[in-house]
């Protein structure tokens, strides 16, 4: 960061509205799903941005496969966790 105060905020301030973003977007789907969606892109959430649900849903099945994990279907998670029939588009 530098010596100037205003720059820091301004930059606290974007990474702060770039991590709500991807928590808002992906937690549509799942509470947990932000987590692994972080994960699956190595902590690159400004990548994970700029993919389109499907690339995003498939790069996390791949990373839960690389991981030992049976992929999830993290859409039936969300469901039952909001106690819910459907599934809001993402």
């Amino acid at each position: 960061m530098s010596d100037q105060p205003d720059a820091d905020a301004d930059a606290v301030a974007r990474i702060d509205a770039r991590v709500i973003a991807h928590t808002n977007r992906f937690r549509k789907v799942s509470n947990r799903y932000a987590r692994v969606v972080t994960d699956a892109y190595g902590g690159d959430i400004d990548a994970a941005a700029a993919d389109d649900d499907d690339t995003v849903a498939a790069r996390v099945a791949e990373w839960e496969r690389s991981q030992g994990i049976e992929p999830r279907d993290w859409h039936a998670i969300g469901r039952d966790e909001r106690d819910d029939d459907e599934s809001p588009a993402p």
